[in-house]
């Protein structure tokens, strides 16, 4: 059994729930060297995604210990409303990764009133989160070889997101999912399956002054890593392998590992997590299906494997309205991991060690109330 994380007043495991909270590692401590002092970088807008702030430990180039990062807190109300209503909240929490939480909710709900979805519905999920898988992999690889203004490579990327951004959106009537699922059915439907060059992809990573930048970058060892994060460290960590709705096994999913647990190794798997979404893909077909959800009150859990790692949603439900929403994202462990990955490094490290996680602020300052 691996503990994932926090889920509300619970610690979700890969083998579902115990009472909480999880016991994790105690907070690196560090003491400043002399001469060293602290300072704030950003909020950083320009090299990041997203706006987020840095409190750095440092005497100079090297990075002694980033104390903590920053970030608007952000308050979504779905206490009272019904799952339907909350749906449309919760598909907009990180619409990258859209298809990951709307499935993870939607799960929840089935599972606290003991529904079980068609298998043409399952199928679909399966197929959304590998389209996205594929998305968001090419985009962590993009933003590493933007980061070391690799400029041919980073706009051919470019290029393989955008059909991927247009497959889906043939398929599910949204680039990013949005209004693909509900309450009750899916509107995919004609799966698209884009055309892109693995070959390709190999060899515009295929740099020795790019992979010097990633190899021995922000080393991760630690037992409570997840998602890519976990499997370029030697870890057979993937939810896909562990929850038995989604029935991965059927189409040829087979778990991706690499050993040495830094940005180099990350980068790695999501290359070759690629190939394999691709292959799963081939077996897949979209078919709109609509099914019946009664109301009623229950408790459920949700969980899928996003491209960043564990998701999970926790829902409690009252006469068909919610009462309680728990989420667990993982930019919450890959955040701590990349805290932790950058002592010793140098500021020219940390845009490839903060893109290798995959880390979405977005989904950090969400609180469900």
């Amino acid at each position: 059994m691996r503990i994932v994380g926090d889920l509300g007043p619970y610690c979700l495991t890969s083998e579902g729930l115990t009472e909480g909270p999880c016991r994790y590692p105690p907070n690196l401590q560090v003491e400043g060297g002399y001469g060293s002092f602290n300072f704030l970088y950003g909020p950083s807008t320009g090299g990041l995604l997203e706006s987020v702030a840095f409190e750095i430990l440092t005497y100079g180039e090297s990075i002694e210990k980033i104390e903590r990062l920053s970030y608007k807190p952000r308050e979504i109300r779905v206490r009272d409303l019904a799952p339907d209503e909350v749906l449309m909240k919760v598909e907009r929490i990180n619409v990258p990764f859209s298809a990951s939480h709307t499935i993870a909710f939607l799960s929840a709900v089935e599972d606290a009133l003991d529904v079980n979805p068609p298998e043409e519905v399952l199928e679909s999920r399966i197929a959304q989160l590998e389209l996205e898988r594929v998305r968001n992999h090419l985009l962590v690889i993009q933003r590493l070889a933007e980061a070391a203004s690799f400029l041919v490579p980073s706009y051919r990327l470019l290029y393989y997101i955008e059909e991927v951004n247009r497959a889906i959106s043939k398929s599910c009537g949204h680039r990013y999912f949005l209004g693909a699922n509900f309450l009750g059915g899916t509107r995919c439907q004609k799966l698209e399956v884009p055309k892109i060059d693995l070959e390709e992809i190999w060899d515009l990573t295929n740099n020795r002054i790019f992979i010097d930048r990633l190899q021995g970058n922000g080393i991760v060892r630690e037992e409570w890593a997840i998602g890519p994060a976990a499997r370029g460290a030697g870890m057979n960590y993937d939810a896909r392998s562990e929850v038995p709705d989604l029935k991965y096994t059927n189409y040829g999913f087979r778990i991706v590992v690499e050993k040495d647990g830094d940005a180099f190794s990350r980068m790695m798997v999501r290359l070759r997590e690629i190939e394999v979404s691709m292959e799963i893909l081939e077996g897949l077909e979209f078919k709109p299906v609509r099914y019946d959800i009664p109301k009623g009150s229950g408790t459920g859990l949700g969980r899928v494997e996003s491209p960043s790692g564990d998701l999970a949603y926790l829902i409690q439900l009252d006469q068909g309205k919610v009462k309680e929403l728990h989420l667990f994202p993982p930019s919450r462990v890959n955040s701590q991991l990349f805290l932790r990955t950058m002592r010793g490094n140098i500021f020219t490290d940390f845009p490839f060690n903060w893109e290798s996680f995959g880390i979405w602020i977005s989904e950090l300052e969400v609180s469900l109330s």
